[in-house]
């Protein structure tokens, strides 16, 4: 879950993103706690309106 109440799962295989950096330990840890932009918030939507299945 984002600090904003939003969740959000990065996949090292989702179709419209490349993020190779979730399959190397190193690169992972290295970006924890690492802030991330939310696309619910950009929307302008609330946190109880968008939950994944």
């Amino acid at each position: 879950m984002l600090s904003c109440g939003h969740t959000q799962h990065l996949r090292h295989q989702p179709p419209w993103q490349s993020r190779p950096w979730v399959l190397d330990p190193e690169r992972r840890a290295a970006l924890l706690e690492t802030p991330f932009p939310c696309g619910w918030c950009a929307q302008g939507l609330p946190p109880e309106t968008t939950e994944e299945p």
